[in-house]
Formats: structure tokens, C-alpha cells, sequence
């Protein structure tokens, strides 16, 4: 009897350090998101279906692309939910931000906007453009790999990064006042 109590507790102890090495390490895995200066790793994602997304982005009918395809020098890029309440919040917000980069000169061809939604079907990126909220390209991660390689950011998650994948901006949560948003933008990307 004895004998069965410590093997026992050796079995729960064993279980407890393997249990606290997965949170640690979870979390530690979940902490590594891009930040300002570090090169995102290559990924791709699915075309846009419209011709006339792919015209936005400068992208040929392949039927995937990556960043460095992008026909901009910077790209805010910003990674978001179909049923994320607050990247709901967020699209208005930033679709005022896309029709001000529309409006400048200097910018507007050197900036392009890319929502990448996550673990989305085409059917959900569909119905995220018929709201009218993203008046911008919005493709979906439907297995989440794109995802997955960014570090499983929660949404949303903003970048601004260059064809090469240089990250120049991050930001995870709602950004609510895009003004000093579009200083980055001049700042960086003129």
C-alpha cells in the first residue's frame, strides 16, 4: 500500500512539473510577437478573390502572395478576428485612416493597408467587406499559418512593416486615435 501512495505522488508530481513547463513555455511561445526591428519570417497568404483587391496591393492572379509581392513601401498590417468585438471598434477608425492615406499625395501610393484575417473562411471575409468597415484588402489565414508563424498574436494586432518584412511599428490592441498613426506613417514611409 505504501509502495502505491509514492508512485502515485510520483505520477502527480511528474504530471504537476510537465503541466507548469507547458504554461511557462506556452506563455513564453505566446510573448513572442514581432516588434519594432526584427524581420518577419516569410509567410503567404491567399490572393484576394476581387481583381480589383489584387489592384490595390500591385499583386499578379497568383493565387497566393507574401509582403515582399506588395506594390508599397510600407504596409499597415494588421492582423484581426471575424467575430473580434474589438477589432469591430477598430475598422471604422481605420477605415477614416485609409481614406486620409487616399488623400496624400506622397503617400498614397506608397502606403497600402492589408487586414489579414485570422483562421477566417473566404465566406466571413466576404461578409466583413459587405458591412462596409474595410474599405481596404482583407484576405483570410484560414488555417491560421500565417498566424501561427507571427506568434499567435491577439487581435487585433497592428504593424507597419516594409516589403522585406522589417517591422517599424507593432501594436496589440485597438488603436482609437489614428493621428499619431499617420506621423508614422509620414515619418517612415515618405
Amino acid at each position: 500500500m505504501i509502495g502505491r501512495c509514492t508512485d502515485a505522488r510520483r505520477r502527480f508530481a511528474a504530471a504537476a512539473v510537465l503541466w507548469a513547463v507547458v504554461v511557462v513555455w506556452g506563455g513564453v511561445a505566446a510573448a513572442e510577437l514581432p516588434r519594432v526591428g526584427d524581420t518577419l519570417p516569410a509567410f503567404t497568404l491567399p490572393a484576394p478573390g476581387s481583381a480589383e483587391d489584387r489592384a490595390a496591393l500591385g499583386l499578379t492572379d497568383n493565387p497566393a502572395f507574401g509582403l515582399g509581392d506588395v506594390d508599397g513601401q510600407c504596409i499597415l498590417f494588421e492582423v484581426i478576428g471575424v467575430y473580434c468585438v474589438e477589432c469591430h471598434k477598430q475598422a471604422p477608425v481605420f477605415s477614416r485612416l485609409h481614406a486620409r492615406l487616399a488623400k496624400d499625395a506622397t503617400l498614397a501610393g506608397r502606403v497600402k493597408m492589408l487586414a489579414m484575417a485570422a483562421g477566417a473562411t473566404e465566406k466571413e471575409v466576404e461578409y466583413l467587406r459587405a458591412k462596409g468597415n474595410y474599405p481596404f484588402v482583407v484576405v483570410n489565414d484560414p488555417d491560421y499559418a500565417a498566424h501561427k508563424i507571427l506568434g499567435e498574436p491577439k487581435t487585433p494586432f497592428t504593424m507597419i512593416v516594409t516589403r522585406e518584412g522589417k517591422v517599424l511599428f507593432a501594436h496589440l490592441g485597438v488603436i482609437a486615435d489614428t493621428a499619431s498613426l499617420y506621423r508614422e506613417f509620414e515619418n517612415m514611409c515618405r
